[in-house]
């Protein structure tokens, strides 16, 4: 991990201390910190901030550019206040897997992040997430966002049969999987388009292309 904030360091260590399958095996204050414990510590996923206040070293994009450059196949997610959406876009371009927003509220979300980046999937925080598809929609809104918020093929079958009218339960009995798989990739689904219910999620569903329907108060809340 590398952010040049100690408090959010040792905030993100006590989180993982209960987490037996995620071990933090080295922290950096500096940049020059960080490619020194990059150089001496192979890890999996680098959890990094996106700015180094007063560094004396380049950060930002240039410093993504560095570890991408150097450390191809190292999964990267950023931790940052930085959410700009130009940032954002920026970053997934380069290949980073997994944004949180330090304004988020999400910090208590990293551990299951880091095991979806781990798992090489992308994972935005709801805000920034639902802030990126309306940007995308006002520039460009007869765009197809599916690929874009990275929904898997089954989480895409998931949201279309939800959409068209059918319960969690009856997608799982027609797909013949069971109903918690269903139920956690439709909550991955909302997770990635940023909805916070079933109507913002049909409603995200039907703005991206996919077939519309009115909520039905009395569906299958799961």
């Amino acid at each position: 991990m590398a952010d040049d904030h100690p408090v959010v360091i040792l905030g993100v260590s006590n989180m993982f201390e209960n987490e037996s399958d995620i071990h933090l095996l080295s922290a950096a204050v500096t940049i020059s910190e960080l490619f020194e414990t990059l150089r001496q510590v192979p890890c999996d996923i680098l959890i990094t901030d996106y700015s180094f206040e007063g560094d004396s070293e380049p950060d930002g994009m240039h410093m993504l550019e560095r570890v991408r450059r150097m450390y191809p196949a190292l999964k990267i997610v950023l931790l940052t206040a930085h959410d700009d959406i130009v940032v954002v876009r920026q970053a997934m371009r380069l290949g980073v897997l997994g944004f949180i927003s330090k304004s988020s509220g999400e910090f208590s979300a990293l551990p299951m992040v880091v095991r979806s980046v781990m798992r090489g999937e992308r994972y935005l925080d709801p805000t920034t997430s639902k802030a990126m598809l309306e940007y995308m929609l006002e520039n460009n809104p007869g765009a197809q966002l599916l690929s874009a918020v990275k929904l898997s093929v089954r989480e895409v079958e998931v949201l279309r049969l939800f959409v068209s009218g059918m319960t969690v339960t009856e997608i799982a009995l027609q797909t013949k999987r069971s109903l918690k798989t269903i139920s956690t990739q439709k909550k991955k689904a909302m997770i990635k388009l940023g909805a916070r219910n079933d109507i913002e999620l049909i409603n995200a569903f039907g703005r991206m292309g996919g077939t519309h329907r009115q909520p039905d108060p009395g569906s299958d809340p799961t």
